[in-house]
């Protein structure tokens, strides 16, 4: 078998309510779709390696009480295990309570091995195939701390041990998805520290024991009304049989090594100041016969200053520019990457819109100006004040 069969071997399915009045229904709706097409296709329920729901909340105790009700739900689904699962309080489109993504690994071989694991009572799916192993982790989070930082220390130490107990470590994440309750808002205690930067310090200090010599992950920060701080990630372990490399924006500056002037409040310690995110704008994993590019999430942002104030049509014009100036064929050429960019169709675009009214004009510039099967909008905050929307993605070929 090719490394290309073994390297697209997962595909993403987004999924929205067709019937349902209350959330509940909504959730076993989704749930009945995905049954539907896994029949049909002739997939079994286990290559299932992780999934996504996006739900409206109102505040954290109706976060809690509808992610129990749907956690219910789930278990009676699945039966005999749960794949890596997060609760995401993003409203989905269309005015629907939840809307559900799944990947699942759609081909089978004796070679290819799908097992669900948990540590900590956080799922987790490990796909080992002849040459190296996937990690797909979701959920980690914990309920029972409502202080941001002690939050994101939580869920920086449940991806540690996941990553120990698969014996890799931080710098072997390619992916990751930071969800931050409330992101550009300054604590109640302390109005000079702002939850993403705190989220970032906490990052760094976690990212201080790696090595990461392949870049950063590819990786989104973005916002919720409640839960939290969640984290989401895809790691790979390291082989001769698959070269990893970050790729940067040239019309952005990396978002490591931004200017404290765009960082926000004081740093979590004051003197050892204020940390970038650390992050890098894409990220390709090749093998012989094929690649992935992972795309972070990515903004109207030139340089490392907000362009477009207040003007959510020519962000969107200049985010899908950023990515099309990423993933152009000159710059990829840098990593021996020669592919038609004209042609290049995502695997799946997933964008954040600020404001419910611009959803639509959002929606319109998206699929007029990139190429996918399977778009996805959500209504959340954006990691600036005045960033009004963030689209990210992943492509295959």
């Amino acid at each position: 078998m090719s490394d290309k069969a073994f390297f697209l071997n997962v595909h993403i399915k987004y999924i929205i309510p067709r019937s349902g009045d209350t959330p509940l229904e909504q959730m076993y709706d989704c749930l009945q779709q995905l049954d539907q097409d896994l029949g049909q296709r002739k997939i079994d329920l286990k290559n299932v390696i992780k999934q996504t729901i996006f739900l409206v909340a109102d505040s954290r105790d109706d976060y809690h009480r509808k992610t129990d009700l749907y956690q219910q739900a789930i278990k009676k689904f699945y039966k005999s295990f749960t794949p890596a699962t997060s609760y995401i309080s993003q409203a989905p489109e269309k005015d629907k309570e939840l809307s559900l993504e799944v990947y699942v690994a759609d081909r089978s071989s004796k070679e290819i091995a799908i097992t669900h694991k948990s540590v900590d009572d956080i799922s987790y799916t490990v796909i080992n195939y002849p040459h190296y192993k996937e990690i797909y982790a979701s959920g980690l989070t914990t309920k029972h701390l409502t202080n941001l930082h002690e939050q994101a220390k939580r869920s920086f130490t449940l991806m540690q041990k996941i990553l120990y107990n698969e014996k890799l470590s931080l710098s072997d994440i390619v992916r990751q998805w930071n969800y931050i309750e409330k992101i550009t808002q300054k604590t109640g205690n302390d109005p000079v520290r702002q939850n993403y930067q705190i989220f970032n310090d906490v990052r760094s200090l976690f990212y201080g024991t790696g090595n990461f010599v392949n870049g950063y992950p590819s990786a989104t920060g973005i916002g919720t009304v409640a839960g939290g701080v969640t984290i989401d990630f895809i790691a790979v372990s390291s082989s001769g049989h698959l070269s990893i490399h970050p790729i940067n924006n040239p019309e952005q500056i990396d978002a490591y090594k931004y200017s404290d002037k765009v960082l926000v409040g004081k740093g979590i310690r004051e003197n050892a100041g204020k940390t970038t995110p650390k992050f890098e704008r894409g990220k390709l994993l090749k093998t012989k016969d094929c690649a992935r590019i992972y795309v972070s999430g990515t903004a109207s942002i030139v340089g490392e200053t907000t362009a477009h104030l207040n003007d959510v049509e020519n962000q969107t014009l200049t985010t899908i520019e950023n990515i099309n100036n990423m993933l152009s064929s000159e710059n990829l050429s840098k990593y021996d990457i020669h592919y038609n960019s004209k042609k290049i169709s995502f695997s799946y675009i997933r964008t954040y819109v600020k404001y419910k009214a611009d959803l639509e004009k959002v929606k319109l510039l998206c699929e007029q100006h990139l190429k996918s099967e399977n778009f996805q909008y959500l209504v959340s905050d954006i990691c600036r004040d005045d960033l009004l929307v963030e689209i990210e993605g992943s492509l295959e070929y």
